[in-house]
């Protein structure tokens, strides 16, 4: 009787140890096509990332964008992602606006509402999500967040 019993946990934590090896980000597999025209997958993204999914013309876009730029030397370990559905046109306008397009650190990008709906599912803008170096998600906020809060988890 016990024999089967330390076989089958012995099988349990195996399955488990390996299962856990397969898991090596939860970056998602959004595909963003930057300014530059060329895509890629969020899951390819290395280092300590933050991915803010927004909409130009939304005003707590703006508020939170304006609070990322004015506290900018915060994210300077970080490579920030904005990514909305908006166009090439709209993107480099609230760029500049908000003065993120400066930043080396700061980049711009563009999906579809279907590749945002099947990676996230419905989220309200602004979202953002905060990565480790390892690409484990850290905190995510759905909707404006002081920047105060957001700098708690950096």
């Amino acid at each position: 009787m016990i024999k089967p019993a330390i076989f089958l946990l012995a099988t349990l934590l195996l399955t488990v140890a390996s299962y856990a090896q397969q898991v090596t980000s939860d970056l998602p597999a959004l595909q963003i096509t930057g300014l530059d025209g060329k895509s890629f997958s969020a899951k390819t993204l290395k280092g300590k990332t933050v991915i803010v999914m927004y909409q130009p013309d939304c005003d707590h876009c703006q508020r939170e964008a304006t609070q990322i730029q004015q506290n900018i030397a915060s994210f300077k370990a970080y490579q920030i992602y904005f990514v909305t559905t908006a166009t090439s046109a709209e993107i480099k306008k609230f760029a500049a606006e908000y003065k993120l397009n400066t930043s080396r650190n700061v980049h711009f990008g563009t999906t579809t509402l279907g590749n945002i709906l099947s990676t996230y599912g419905p989220v309200e803008t602004p979202s953002l999500y905060i990565y480790s170096a390892d690409g484990h998600l850290v905190k995510k906020f759905n909707g404006e967040t002081d920047i105060q809060v957001v700098k708690k988890h950096l």
